[in-house]
């Protein structure tokens, strides 16, 4: 069996699960490296996990930009699947969970995002079939939540921010046994 790089980065996320004593199952098995599906239940809910990983900002931060910029691109059978998991994930919470790597990996964030959030930006049901589709988390230097958008959501609005907030470290608040 050859690993690939996303088995490290997809690694992380099953390790948190782990250590906090929820056991995911493999959800669906399919010649696709770039992602992975998970479905786990907890005291909580029900969850269908899309995994996707980035081991490295593709605009990373230096002195004058404080902030990394994480791309996450899917393709036109990832579309055609996301469709298929939209419409058949009942009684099930579906997140995306983005894995931002690092160089130096202690470093590395993970970004859990409702499907709701995803599906505001890339187009499910676009015309032309060979635009791009992609996922951007920006993280701010010091700042306490990601800024997400893409493809079908832009991040400037009439020169006003115009991400999605998803707050940081946020699996303890949606995985974790609630007393």
């Amino acid at each position: 069996m050859n690993l690939v790089k996303d088995d490290f980065y997809c690694g992380a996320f099953l390790s948190y699960l782990l250590n906090n004593n929820i056991v995911p199952a493999l959800f669906e098995e399919k010649e696709d490296n770039s992602r992975r599906i998970y479905d786990f239940s907890t005291d909580n809910a029900d969850y269908r996990t899309y995994v996707k990983s980035s081991d490295k900002p593709s605009s990373p931060s230096n002195d004058r930009k404080k902030h990394d910029i994480w791309t996450f691109p899917f393709t036109e059978n990832q579309i055609e699947e996301l469709k298929s998991l939209k419409c058949n994930t009942k009684n099930k919470q579906f997140l995306f969970v983005f894995v931002c790597g690092q160089v130096k990996l202690s470093q590395s964030k993970i970004a859990v995002i409702p499907s709701e959030e995803v599906f505001n930006c890339i187009d499910l049901n676009r015309h032309d079939k060979y635009k791009f589709q992609s996922i951007k988390i920006r993280l701010v230097k010091g700042h306490r939540n990601f800024d997400i958008y893409g493809t079908a959501r832009s991040d400037k609005k009439n020169g006003k921010d115009n991400t999605l907030k998803i707050k940081c470290n946020n699996m303890d608040d949606l995985f974790m046994k609630r007393v």
